[in-house]
């Protein structure tokens, strides 16, 4: 790991030239850590390749099932199969994937528009990214079954089904939440006071400086998911040389085929035309009070999303159910035991297995356009009992 750099992206939105980063730098020689802004990290460290490490709680990690050799069309699939699970247009969203040891996709998903503002705010002050990883999905590479890195607030608990991003305080419930059987004791790497204690298991404590440190010792042992994919992927001079090379096969190719596809470009215009055509009786037929018909096919997509809007935020019963039923077919896991509906609002008693899952079932609604709120919860035996409201999206 000789001359590289690691620079954990803080929390928050926005960067700026006052933003205070935490940085580590391994060696042969020594360990070097810090805190501190962009430019003086730049000054310290020129031309050096960096490791950004992203907060967890900026991606959406999940997984697929997919299975399509084809770089372009898995893209593609991937859109739609989890189209369902985002609460965001899929073109707003960046992918980015790679097969884990089940032969599965392990896919992180992140906004395009927060992604870019990081990428350029590193070019900005001439720092080559390298790799864009997040602190769970390093944490997971750990040797350790379980394991914690606390620092202030915040902490990393790693179990061995996953890795989580955590407020201290939400440790024990978390802890209690989780169905895989305790160990006796959890090894915890704290950069501050670590003085909580449960009757659940005991904590080995160690001290350490900068949690930076400790979690960066995982990153050479196996390869992490980059979010630098597609076109944020890093161009090395071998990537520059394979993009010319392809473009000067690509361009015979095209001078060759150059005839034949202005044959293919003139019966396309034919059937285009023809196309508007239909699609512009289509609209006049759909909306026959229309007077102005620039973008058909655009119209119709705007009408048509605002009908489904004003439908949720109305609160109107048959949208919610609608919503509730389908992310019920994909969590066979949640039981309902008790559904009242009045005043727009859905009132809903559930049955689920852990605190995590019912995590993820208030944030799949929530992704569905709908305000869910947890209004109690109770554990009774292997099962967390809780009330949710969910009404439509805010006007």
């Amino acid at each position: 790991m000789d001359a590289l750099l690691f620079i954990a992206i803080p929390a928050t939105d926005t960067l700026d030239e006052n933003s205070q980063f935490i940085w580590f730098s391994p060696s042969e020689e020594a360990n070097n850590t810090g805190y501190d802004t962009i430019a003086n990290i730049n000054t310290q460290f020129p031309e050096t390749p960096c490791i950004a490490i992203l907060p967890g709680q900026k991606v959406f990690a999940t997984q697929s099932e997919l299975r399509i050799n084809n770089r372009k069309q898995l893209q593609q699939a991937l859109r739609y199969d989890l189209e369902e699970q985002l609460a965001e247009e899929v073109d707003n969203l960046h992918f980015a994937y790679q097969k884990n040891q089940q032969k599965t996709l392990d896919i992180a998903v992140v906004d395009k528009v927060y992604l870019e503002s990081l990428i350029h705010f590193f070019a900005e002050h001439n720092i080559l990214l390298q790799q864009m990883i997040t602190d769970t999905a390093l944490l997971n590479h750990a040797p350790e079954e379980w394991l914690i890195l606390q620092s202030q607030e915040q902490l990393l608990l790693k179990t061995p089904e996953a890795s989580y991003a955590l407020d201290t305080n939400n440790l024990f419930l978390s802890l209690e939440s989780i169905t895989t059987e305790l160990p006796d004791s959890i090894p915890v790497y704290s950069c501050s006071d670590f003085n909580l204690e449960t009757s659940l298991l005991n904590f080995d404590k160690h001290a350490c400086d900068n949690y930076l440190i400790q979690l960066c010792q995982y990153y050479p042992k196996t390869k992490l998911l980059n979010l630098l994919q597609g076109p944020y992927q890093v161009k090395t001079a071998q990537s520059w040389r394979l993009i010319l090379a392809t473009g000067l096969a690509g361009m015979l190719l095209f001078t060759s085929l150059f005839s034949y596809q202005l044959y293919q470009n003139h019966q396309l215009q034919q059937q285009e035309t023809s196309l508007d055509n239909k699609i512009t009786q289509l609209y006049k037929k759909s909306f026959p009070k229309a007077r102005r018909i620039i973008n058909p096919i655009s119209q119709m997509r705007s009408k048509l999303k605002v009908l489904q809007n004003n439908q949720v935020k109305n609160g109107d019963f048959i949208p919610l159910l609608a919503k509730l039923a389908r992310i019920l077919q994909q969590q066979k896991q949640v039981k309902i035991t008790q559904f009242e509906y009045q005043k727009q609002t859905l009132q809903i008693n559930v049955s689920i297995p852990s605190l995590a899952k019912l995590e993820g079932f208030k944030n799949s609604l929530i992704q569905q356009g709908l305000q869910a709120k947890v209004a109690s919860i109770n554990k009774e035996e292997e099962r967390i009992l809780a009330q949710l409201t969910i009404t439509g999206e805010k006007s």
